[in-house]
């Protein structure tokens, strides 16, 4: 019995000491990563999420701006609704494919409701693009038909992600 102590209670130790170290090690692997990312990206990140990235580089009048602002405004209320609503087909596919009764049909019919919903989010997308591509000047035309699209974006950080 009391090697049986004994021997619990040095285990217990060298649990203690290793949960120490790994908490130390933390703070350090925390500014070693921050490092590695600024080093990679500059001391400022340069990246940008959704399309408001690419028009900084437009160079717009405060006018545009004003535009811009109302467009991309009346879009992202026409899209929110949908998306949404996709949500809650997605969850709907879920739960369909994984109850213990497995109805294709409806599963199908789920996909095809989503795939309708995808296809009117991207209606309003190239309607809210022409409308912005109706407020720009040729040169600002040009540049805002070279920002790539959230599809290609995310191609481009999977590829750099694969390296």
């Amino acid at each position: 019995m009391r090697q049986f102590t004994i021997v619990t209670l040095l285990l217990l130790l060298v649990g203690s000491v290793t949960v120490q170290a790994q908490k130390k090690d933390r703070p350090e692997r925390r500014a070693e990563m921050k490092e590695r990312v600024e080093q990679r990206n500059g001391k400022q990140d340069r990246r940008h999420r959704g399309p408001e990235s690419g028009i900084k580089n437009l160079d717009l009048n405060e006018d545009q701006k004003v535009q811009m602002k109302e467009i991309m405004m009346e879009g992202r209320k026409d899209i929110l609704p949908l998306e949404n609503e996709l949500g809650e087909k997605r969850a709907r596919l879920r739960t369909l494919s994984s109850g213990d009764t497995y109805d294709v049909k409806a599963l199908n019919q789920v996909v095809d409701e989503m795939s309708e919903l995808q296809a009117s989010i991207k209606k309003v997308r190239i309607t809210q693009k022409d409308e912005i591509r109706n407020i720009l000047n040729d040169e600002q035309k040009f540049i805002f038909d070279t920002i790539p699209d959230r599809k290609e974006r995310l191609h481009k950080r999977i590829a750099r992600k694969k390296r």
